[in-house]
């Protein structure tokens, strides 16, 4: 695996994106999640050059501002209002940790996270929001345990289920409003509307 410091940097990883992780990966990321998570600060703001506050933010007044929300979304909105005040917190952060930017090789194994367009700092639940969708909810609660035996503080499933609710309305509401994305599958909107059930 290349190193965390030559991913963030671009070094080039090889490998192809996650389909389907290998009886290790899940060590592997929660490894390289503490890891990047635990990356000093000085006086407690990044000391990477021009690191930003994460997105979270802006993701979330987007959504309040959305006038076509629905119920799940109302709800997810509620539930991270009730624990917004304990998402303060300030971490190095991928910041857009989902399968097209994890490489892996062909045993599964995890090689590296690309695309650090998105590096920032913030609260690190912000990370696990949508992990479960590659590796389901059982390995969520596995990578979680390994996670927080490896680092000074714990990260919450319970806030990662709400941040993951408020994942699942903005990706549909980047869709409603700008169409799929050169990623996306035909019937992207109604697989992330599925995904409001499974939450």
């Amino acid at each position: 695996m290349v190193s965390l410091d030559g991913m963030i940097k671009g070094e080039w990883i090889d490998g192809e994106q996650l389909e389907t992780p290998g009886p290790e990966f899940i060590e592997q990321l929660a490894s390289l999640l503490a890891e990047l998570h635990s990356l000093p600060h000085s006086n407690n703001f990044a000391t990477y050059d021009n690191i930003p506050e994460s997105n979270m933010r802006d993701v979330i007044d987007d959504l309040v501002k959305w006038r076509d929300k629905d119920k799940f979304c109302e709800d997810a909105l509620f539930d991270l209002f009730e624990i917004r005040s304990n998402l303060d917190k300030r971490f190095y952060l991928h910041g857009d940790l989902w399968k097209q930017n994890i490489l892996v090789d062909n045993n599964g194994n995890l090689n590296g996270l690309r695309d650090w367009e998105s590096f920032s700092y913030g609260d690190p639940h912000w990370d696990f929001r949508m992990i479960r969708r590659w590796i389901g909810w059982e390995g969520l609660d596995k990578l979680l345990f390994l996670y927080n035996c490896s680092v000074d503080w714990e990260c919450n499933r319970t806030y990662i289920e709400i941040l993951d609710k408020i994942s699942i309305c903005h990706s549909i509401k980047i869709r409603q409003e700008r169409g799929l994305l050169r990623h996306d599958k035909p019937n992207a909107i109604e697989l992330f509307e599925n995904m409001k059930v499974d939450s």
